[in-house]
């Protein structure tokens, strides 16, 4: 802890200090409230990440990931192929609508009862827009859960680890899902998942708390400002300003009696915070203020393109596997995305041109691709712009999908016009002009995001009102 007069406190978003001497410094700065999900256990973050990330893998495949069974359910609904693309086409649309209705509730009432009652949410393309609806937070407010119980320094591992169990998850699930469907019937596709979701449901409920913590703003730079008065008090006015920081080896001292024990009588409750309806307001106007910052425009667009792309070949790869020259089992589709990872960093530069392989190959890299525009767009968002990341998963997550059903439904209704070449080669350039911007975007990249906290309304940090939360760490040690 060090003395500074007379300070006021800039919030240097993506210029903080991480480090102490030798200590990295917790960022943001955890609280002495037990309640506060930074200060959860190590088995209960990583159970919460499970189950996000677990809830998110069904929602996508239930969404996004009717490609394997696609051609056994057109079977069921014969002289409407057209018709039955909208199976796979509009969900994507209805996933982005879920994250614009989802996002706001969840920053005013709490992250714990938009994703119970998402998650309770379960003609056949009116049914599965529905479950789409619901399908959608697992793209911004579960990442966004993840976000908020870890530290800076481990939020990149830890998103890495959401990302791998969702694809591995989804991977496992088409290979079991295409021999279920070939046994049973499409219609027990469903039931698999509603069994899933059920289970999954129920132990959410149990170890997933409410992550949605009020906290000041220097709170997000790791340098909480403490306002002293002579005699060394905590006092909202006091001319002596100390900055306190926590680091790995201080770590903070839980004030219990001041704050509360953290108890599962108190987890369990669905809505424990005080709903702010104003944050629905600020949220939408954040997610407008978006727009103004060039890289999370460029970023918007990336995303939409890529996803457009892997819905474009989610909706045809089945036929044109199962024809000729390729002439693949229904039963044999299920492999074509369990290996999208590995095919894309190993196999890809070893195969041959125009072999059987290639079309799956081909399908992964475009699903590669998109999955790493994905991870950079979260992180660069929610690191650059901490304070409103809530507002910007909204952007990238919902804004991607409306940009991609556009892209998709144009091109896979004029198919039979351009065929499938000319569908993806359409597609692709739009893809590989957005992606070539991202070298003007790197070295411009401090620029940017220096007006994007002007945007965003960064300027100095305002004195708040939790003069409760900033008095507990004055029975926390100072840092070595």
């Amino acid at each position: 802890m060090r003395i500074v007069p007379n300070l006021r406190l800039l919030l240097q978003i993506g210029n903080v200090k991480l480090l102490e001497g030798k200590q990295i410094v917790l960022i943001p700065t955890p609280s002495p409230d037990p309640n506060d999900p930074l200060n959860l256990p190590t088995w209960r973050k990583w159970a919460i990440l499970v189950l996000v990330s677990a809830c998110g893998c069904t929602a996508v495949v239930l969404a996004s990931g009717f490609g394997p069974i696609f051609s056994m359910v057109v079977a069921s609904y014969p002289g409407q192929t057209e018709k039955a693309n909208d199976l796979i086409t509009y969900p994507t649309l209805f996933m982005r609508i879920g994250n614009l209705i989802a996002m706001p509730l969840a920053m005013t009432i709490g992250r714990r009862p938009v994703f119970f009652f998402l998650q309770c949410l379960n003609s056949h393309i009116g049914g599965r827009n529905v479950m789409s609806l619901a399908a959608g937070q697992s793209e911004a407010l579960a990442p966004m859960i993840v976000l908020e119980i870890f530290f800076l320094h481990e939020r990149g591992t830890k998103l890495g680890w959401f990302i791998f169990i969702e694809c591995t998850g989804t991977g496992v699930i088409f290979i079991v899902s295409i021999y279920m469907t070939a046994a049973w019937g499409w219609r027990w596709w469903y039931a698999f998942f509603s069994i899933t979701n059920g289970a999954i449901l129920l132990l959410s409920f149990i170890f997933i708390s409410e992550t949605l913590y009020d906290r000041p703003e220097d709170a997000t730079t790791g340098e909480v400002e403490l306002n002293l008065d002579q005699k060394g008090d905590m006092e909202k006015g006091g001319e002596i300003h100390q900055i306190f920081r926590v680091t790995t080896s201080q770590g903070v001292v839980l004030e219990r009696e001041k704050f509360g024990p953290r108890t599962w009588r108190k987890d369990l409750e669905l809505v424990s915070v005080k709903p702010k309806w104003s944050n629905i307001v600020e949220t939408y106007k954040h997610i407008a203020q978006a727009f103004y910052v060039p890289s999370m425009l460029w970023l918007l667009l990336l995303n939409g393109a890529f996803l457009g792309l892997y819905v474009l070949e989610v909706a045809t790869f089945s036929d044109v596997l199962m024809s000729p020259p390729y002439l693949l089992s229904f039963t044999d589709l299920g492999y074509v995305q369990a290996g999208q990872i590995i095919d894309c960093l190993i196999f890809l530069p070893l195969l041959g041109m125009w072999s059987i392989s290639a079309p799956n190959v081909a399908y992964n890299a475009s699903y590669f691709a998109f999955l790493e525009a994905n991870v950079v767009s979260i992180t660069y968002a929610v690191e650059s712009f901490p304070l409103q990341a809530g507002s910007l998963l909204v952007v990238l997550c919902a804004g991607r999908g409306f940009i991609s059903f556009g892209l998709s439904y144009a091109t896979l209704t004029s198919i039979k016009s351009i065929r499938y070449d000319g569908a993806t080669i359409a597609e692709a350039a739009v893809a590989g002009a957005l992606a070539i911007m991202a070298v003007p975007l790197f070295f411009f990249g401090p620029k940017i995001r220096s007006f994007g906290q002007r945007a965003f309304d960064m300027g100095p940090h305002k004195e708040t009102d939790e003069f409760r939360w900033r008095s507990g760490f004055q029975s926390n040690p100072e840092p070595e």
